[in-house]
């Protein structure tokens, strides 16, 4: 038996109505305004991520360092002129510190008092940064054993190191300093540690509420 034809007036109504489309449109708008922040969240999470496993592994690293040399991997003219107190804080940008080529066994084997790795143990591994962010960053491009490099964020800023090379454990707590009210009304004076160190995290600027510390 045949199917009798449909009528014009059937097939309108299998079709969908521009009311019915514009309700669509709008359910895959509001879908998408909501799908975007979460991506977001999870994408800032991940660099977080990333950001806090470098300090850690930095930590640790300044820790192996101390237990093989007795002493921290920076310059020692520097760690003693602080007298009793700490030195000052510095930057992983290789311009006041080599302390990312000596943990990395990137030093100048020449000989003489500036070699402060002479066995070259490699205490970290640390990635080559891409478009000068996340990793280092070898203005040598990689031919010049001992030239000073940097190691950038997420964001390719330096990060800060503070360092306890008076001995006492513990070191000033850079939150303190911290615009944020609720963190600098929390945080302690000192932090009981050999080492600290920083980012200053997405908005790029130092003591705000986005730093991603390696103290909490």
């Amino acid at each position: 038996m045949k199917t009798p034809p449909l009528s014009p007036s059937s097939l309108i109504r299998r079709g969908f109505t521009l009311i019915e489309l514009l309700v669509v449109i709008v359910i895959i708008a509001i879908l998408v305004s909501l799908a975007v922040p979460a991506t977001n969240i999870v994408m800032r999470k991940a660099q977080e991520l990333k950001i806090k496993t470098t300090l850690k592994d930095l930590n640790v690293a300044i820790g192996h360092y101390r237990t093989e040399y007795n002493r921290f991997p920076i310059d020692p003219n520097d760690a003693s002129a602080g007298g009793d107190s700490d030195m000052e804080p510095f930057l992983t940008d290789g311009t006041s510190q080599t302390m990312i080529n000596i943990l990395m066994a990137n030093v100048d084997t020449s000989g003489g008092s500036t070699n402060m790795n002479p066995r070259k143990i490699k205490f970290i591994d640390l990635p080559t940064a891409k478009n000068n962010q996340f990793g280092i960053v070898d203005p040598s491009g990689g031919t010049g054993e001992g030239t000073p490099v940097q190691l950038v964020d997420t964001w390719g800023l330096p990060y800060k190191v503070l360092l306890d090379t008076n001995y006492d454990n513990r070191i000033q707590n850079p939150d303190k300093n911290s615009i944020d009210q609720i963190i600098s009304s929390k945080a302690p004076e000192f932090l009981s540690a050999s080492s600290a160190i920083y980012s200053f995290g997405p908005d790029k600027i130092e003591n705000t509420k986005d730093d991603i510390v390696s103290w909490r």
